[in-house]
């Protein structure tokens, strides 16, 4: 009889030890919804994530709103300058990642245009990412500079307005930069209709780092013209 008490005491313990055990591996686990761990993001595993035009990560970039939401559990809302405008726009973040979607236009030259309301079916214009962990096609890190961009990508394009210099890169269809302008009178515009030298522009924007990819939803066919 007391043999079969210490069994039942040992199976007992044994039980309950593995119970905690079980109690504490769900603990630290995430909680998960809807098959995924709530506080994940939708750019995929990888700590460094890949950029092009049409995904983010394993994010592709036509998605309406709605599956945007569903998809993304940290999605938040922000706003950001476009091109002399302020625009709503989605916001996504990770460390050393920040990702905006820009949804529409709040307001230009033309005066206020606040939507009544954002439906669920619209699609984002324009991705904006910046940060030190990604990494555009060819392996060229989201910190290049200007320097960088040129020998991976050939040929650029600049344009500078109000302290911003939008950078085209010729053979990457779908896939622009930022970048800060070093001078405020630094000569990257054409002067009279004439194209500034590409070694002056080199020249002047030589080691400028990218401040944002702007990312197409999709991507597209066409070379840019430069």
């Amino acid at each position: 009889m007391r043999r079969r008490t210490v069994a039942i005491s040992i199976a007992l313990l044994v039980g309950a030890v593995a119970t905690d055990a079980l109690l504490t591996r769900a603990r630290r686990a995430p909680p998960v919804v809807g098959g995924r761990p709530r506080g994940a993001d939708c750019f995929g595993p990888d700590s460094i994530v890949q950029i092009a035009p049409g995904h983010i990560g394993t994010l592709p970039l036509d998605l309406p709103l709605g599956e945007l939401h569903r998809r993304c559990p940290n999605l938040g809302w922000t706003t950001t300058n476009g091109d002399e405008s302020l625009d709503t726009a989605v916001l996504l973040t990770r460390p050393g990642l920040r990702v905006v979607g820009v949804v529409a236009t709040l307001a230009d030259e033309g005066g206020d245009r606040r939507p009544l309301r954002v439906d669920s079916t619209a699609h984002i214009a324009i991705w904006k990412v910046s940060g030190t962990r990604g990494l555009l096609p060819d392996s060229v890190p989201l910190s290049a500079s200007w320097n960088d961009l040129r020998r991976a990508y050939g040929p650029l394009g600049a344009f500078a307005l109000n302290g911003i210099v939008y950078v085209t890169i010729c053979r990457r269809p779908g896939m622009n930069v930022e970048m800060d302008l070093s001078h405020p009178d630094a000569p990257i515009n054409s002067t009279d209709g004439v194209p500034q030298n590409p070694a002056t522009v080199d020249s002047l924007m030589t080691g400028t780092p990218i401040a944002v990819v702007e990312v197409a939803p999709v991507a597209s066919a066409r070379p840019a013209a430069c």
